[in-house]
């Protein structure tokens, strides 16, 4: 599904008015309806309602819901800026909702009125919607807490939650959690992105009835929501007239003697991932071990990644270079070794690189230098990180890439010209201009090994499909996901180990595919 940040659904309310025909006015009643029909849902008939109202058209949605809901409930409105409706749009409902005997109170952090707000049956957050940036304004503060005390009433917002940016779903310190929030038009990227994802709720959308597809051909949407929907129109049909060559060929540098499983879990995740050709390049006696359980793969004795020389290193590019992707890093071991064979590979021209793990820990040992290796590039570079390694590699820390996640995985990508997985719950794809966000997910993922699975299957969707790389890599992660989701409904969330993905993975394609 296409989403929209807040400069692009202004764009599209301007072109439904002016090109579509359809008035402010009446996607404001459609807005009201849309959001009475979900307290409705979620609140009894008879109880109190209070509805937050700002002074946007997020308010102006409020006001209309009012008018919907008035004779069913016992509705309060409070004007959270005790200054109307600036729009004329909504001046209209808030004057019907007058004309119609309904009550409208000027808020002020009194503790009667917080009192009487804490204690509705329903409270309706229609304060600000994508029109909140940065911190919550100190006014409003007091009516926050007030919200999060409330242990009574249903909480439900309009579009986006009060201190919640609908961008890059960074929050504020007052941020509040609602039971449901109602998307309307579009989806917005930040809604759908940790760590405002933790606080929406439910998400119920509704479009307005506008004419998506007319929508979504008008105009350029940079932001995508990895679901089944998507998947289903994004995954290549395979011709019968095929053979291996079609299907692209992978080469794995990964494993090393300190972490030998990561190899054996990459290898069947490429393999369950359809890949034509795969060769593996390890150790010796590594490779002896992998070839008794996986024989469908070639193999390519080297030294091991911790005492590899410079002639291994040449001749692993160029093998590189006759394949149509390679995988570098998971369970490599961080040593000096695979600096020097990450440095080689990103420093000659060739087909995509997968850097995965050890590899992404490798470039961040060199600080500046290993983001400027990336930057100068002379090929296709895929970095799969999680929070901690790509914290090391940007500069940054932890708790700052978790509280920004789409706009610092954004920035990096962009700056330096790669595509970035930024892995986690709510796994971001970008590479600056176009990302994708998946709403797949357990936490039965949350244990090692789990990464090489995705790295493997990956770099197999990647070697397929080198000319969209971040559709490829979209769908990897999304049948990852929706594996562990399965597999923990067998087994629960505690009992899925990563040895079980690539064969779920696999199943969950065919699903796809009928």
């Amino acid at each position: 599904m296409k989403l929209a940040n807040s400069s692009l659904i202004s764009k599209i309310d301007a072109y439904s008015q002016t090109e579509l025909g359809i008035p402010i006015l009446t996607l404001m009643e459609r807005s009201g309806d849309a959001v009475a029909k979900t307290v409705r849902k979620m609140t009894a008939k008879g109880k109190r309602v209070a509805i937050l109202a700002g002074k946007g058209n997020n308010g102006g949605d409020g006001y209309a819901a009012a008018v919907k809901l008035m004779n069913d409930y016992t509705v309060k409105v409070y004007d959270i800026f005790s200054s109307g409706q600036k729009t004329p749009e909504g001046n209209h409902f808030l004057s019907l909702y007058k004309e119609l005997g309904g009550v409208i109170v000027n808020f002020s952090p009194t503790e009667e009125i917080l009192e009487d707000i804490k204690n509705s049956g329903c409270i309706v957050d229609a304060v600000f919607g994508t029109g909140f940036h940065g911190e919550m304004p100190e006014e409003i503060r007091p009516l926050a807490i007030a919200i999060r005390e409330s242990v009574e009433a249903e909480k439900i917002a309009v579009d986006v939650p009060l201190g919640i940016n609908a961008d890059d779903g960074s929050v504020s310190n007052f941020a509040i959690s609602v039971g449901a929030t109602v998307e309307l038009c579009f989806i917005k990227p930040g809604i759908i992105s940790y760590p405002a994802r933790s606080y929406v709720g439910n998400v119920v959308y509704d479009d307005l009835s506008l004419p998506r597809k007319r929508l979504t051909e008008k105009f350029p949407f940079r932001y995508h929501m990895i679901d089944s929907e998507w998947v289903d129109n994004q995954l290549p049909k395979r011709e019968k007239n095929s053979n291996k060559g079609s299907f692209g060929k992978l080469l794995m540098i990964t494993g090393s003697k300190k972490y030998r499983g990561a190899a054996h879990l990459g290898i069947e995740a490429a393999l369950r991932g359809g890949v034509g050709l795969v060769t593996f390049a390890g150790e010796r006696e590594l490779c002896g071990e992998i070839s008794i359980k996986y024989p469908e793969v070639i193999y390519k004795n080297t030294s091991d990644i911790s005492e590899i020389c410079e002639s291994d290193i040449e001749e692993l590019v160029a093998l590189g270079n006759k394949h149509t992707a390679t995988l570098i890093g998971s369970g490599s071991d961080n040593t000096s070794g695979l600096l020097s064979l990450v440095l080689a590979f990103l420093s000659t021209e060739g087909s995509p690189v997968i850097l995965d793990a050890d590899a992404i820990n490798a470039l961040s040992s060199i600080g500046a230098d290993g983001v400027r290796a990336i930057k100068e590039a002379k090929r296709r570079v895929i970095l799969t990180p999680h929070p901690l390694e790509f914290a090391r590699l940007s500069g940054s820390d932890v708790a700052t890439v978790q509280l920004h996640r789409l706009e610092t995985a954004e920035k990096f990508a962009k700056e330096n010209g790669c595509i970035l997985v930024l892995k986690g719950a709510g796994t971001i794809i970008t590479d600056g201009s176009e990302t994708f966000i998946n709403v797949s997910g357990t936490s039965a993922l949350a244990k090692a090994g789990s990464g090489d699975v995705l790295a493997g299957f990956m770099a197999a969707f990647i070697a397929q499909n080198k000319t969209e790389i971040s559709k490829a890599a979209s769908l990897s992660v999304y049948y990852h996901a929706v594996a562990g989701e399965s597999l923990a409904e067998e087994y629960s969330s505690y009992g899925v180990t990563p040895s079980d993905l690539p064969k779920e993975m696999a199943r969950q394609i065919a699903n796809s595919e009928k």
